[in-house]
């Protein structure tokens, strides 16, 4: 996907793009698994801009994902269009203002979201619903399919950069499509974001991690932010 986990998917045992999607894989069928129905799946991805046998090219990880859920038995929904704002001013690839070799920038990242079977189905006046009520303004930011409104987060961690996104990504998912008292299950863990969000939110939270570095980093934070 891109160089930073490349080390990490070898230790799974994938060397090439299809069999780093079978490991991706692997997740989404526990996901579906452990979800209840009509728990939801929120997927945050980006696709990958790489050379491959001398060409550049791009490898479109959401669109595997999108694939590969849905063969699972999700149930594809509209998905979020997360544009991360840039001051770079060599943001540009390719040959610059000469056709026809240039290429868009590639800016967005996808929050892609799938539903395990049929609508989830509340007790009228279900209290916990209630207590997870979101103001009109919020509905109409966070349900625009666009998010301009959210910046990048800090790519340092425990062995070099993290892939992390800012906490405002997760806090908005855990509030659009779970209510108070539900379990939040990240099975990518990294630094804790979703956790801490969704536990700042009155939701319990399982994660898992696969890179034993920023598994300790993770269980120390946890630790100091009084988890068990």
């Amino acid at each position: 996907m891109i160089p930073q986990w490349d080390d990490l998917f070898r230790a799974l045992g994938a060397t090439d793009y299809r069999a780093m999607h079978d490991v991706l894989a692997a997740a989404w069928r526990e996901s579906y698994r452990l979800l209840l129905p009509g728990g939801i799946l929120a997927v945050v991805i980006g696709d990958a801009l790489r050379t491959d046998d001398g060409r550049f090219r791009l490898w479109p990880n959401h669109a595997e994902t999108l694939a590969a859920a849905e063969r699972l038995g999700f149930d594809p929904l509209p998905y979020i269009l997360w544009k991360k704002p840039t001051n770079k001013p060599n943001a540009f690839l390719g040959s610059g203002f000469l056709p026809p070799n240039a290429y868009v920038t590639l800016d967005c990242e996808f929050v892609l979201l799938f539903r395990k079977g049929r609508l989830r189905r509340f007790p009228r006046h279900d209290p916990a619903r209630a207590a997870s009520r979101f103001a009109p303004a919020e509905r109409d930011r966070w349900f625009s399919q666009i998010w301009e409104d959210v910046r990048g987060a800090p790519q340092r961690g425990p062995g070099g950069r993290t892939g992390a996104f800012p906490a405002a990504i997760p806090d908005r998912l855990v509030r659009m499509f779970s209510v108070v008292g539900d379990t939040v299950l990240d099975p990518f863990a990294g630094t804790g974001t979703t956790l801490w969000a969704a536990a700042a939110l009155g939701r319990d939270a399982v994660g898992v991690e696969w890179a034993p570095p920023v598994l300790a980093a993770l269980r120390a934070d946890a630790a100091r932010r009084g988890f068990g």
